[in-house]
């Protein structure tokens, strides 16, 4: 990557320049490098923006505001994923990304205790992502969050249906990411239901496999989780 990036400075190749700072973001923000993510995926969006690519801006803006929401900056990342939206408003692939930004949206209200804009948030990415056909990048920012917006509406049944979903995805796409991702929602559901020795068991399976993915956020999430339920 940094070869790649270095190539394209020398020839002052924007729209590559942006796309590697793009990656670099999102591989640095799974590493827990997170200073070094922002600043890639701040350098991203302004290069999409100058040269007028807004898929590649609304992308690097859901990035950003995931970033910024995991570092419970939630309303910087709000207003991150809000100018996302009003990207993905000029690009070619809009409602896959409007879909994405949604979800994003849907987690950075959950985390704010704002139900109500989570449901609503979850209802239009539901609708967005339903219109385009099943994608990977969108479900496995969907699904995951559908899961806590029916556990926190106290709607167990409902999010059983949503982790179901999640398990036939793993099918579909089968990567540790994805068997992780379904382990992690099978866990929260688990803990909800107060079923503590499955929590641990999902939440410890989860934990490998994002390990094996090199995901180190997704990892102290699971291990936030194992300790509560360990507590």
């Amino acid at each position: 990557m940094d070869t790649t990036l270095q190539q394209a400075r020398r020839m002052g190749a924007s729209r590559a320049i942006a796309l590697c700072q793009n990656f670099s973001g999102a591989l640095e923000f799974q590493g827990g490098r997170w200073a070094e993510a922002e600043a890639s995926l701040r350098e991203s969006i302004r290069l999409f923006q100058q040269i007028g690519a807004a898929d590649g801006e609304a992308l690097s803006y859901q990035r950003l505001g995931i970033l910024l929401t995991a570092q419970g900056k939630l309303d910087a990342g709000l207003s991150a994923l809000e100018d996302g939206v009003v990207a993905a408003k000029h690009a070619k692939l809009r409602a896959h990304l409007q879909g994405r930004l949604y979800a994003s949206i849907t987690r950075n209200r959950l985390l704010a205790g704002d139900l109500s804009a989570a449901d609503d948030a979850l209802a239009l990415g539901q609708t967005l992502t339903e219109s385009h056909g099943h994608c990977a990048l969108c479900e496995a920012l969907l699904l995951p969050v559908a899961v806590s917006v029916r556990i926190a509406q106290g709607e167990l049944a409902a999010a059983t249906e949503y982790c179901d979903q999640l398990d036939e995805a793993t099918t579909r796409y089968g990567s540790h990411t994805w068997v992780a991702l379904a382990a992690q929602a099978r866990g929260e559901l688990a803990a909800a239901r107060g079923d503590i020795e499955s929590a641990v068991t999902y939440y410890t399976g989860a934990r490998s496999g994002f390990q094996e993915a090199k995901n180190e956020y997704a990892v102290s999430q699971c291990t936030e989780a194992l300790a509560r339920l360990k507590a």
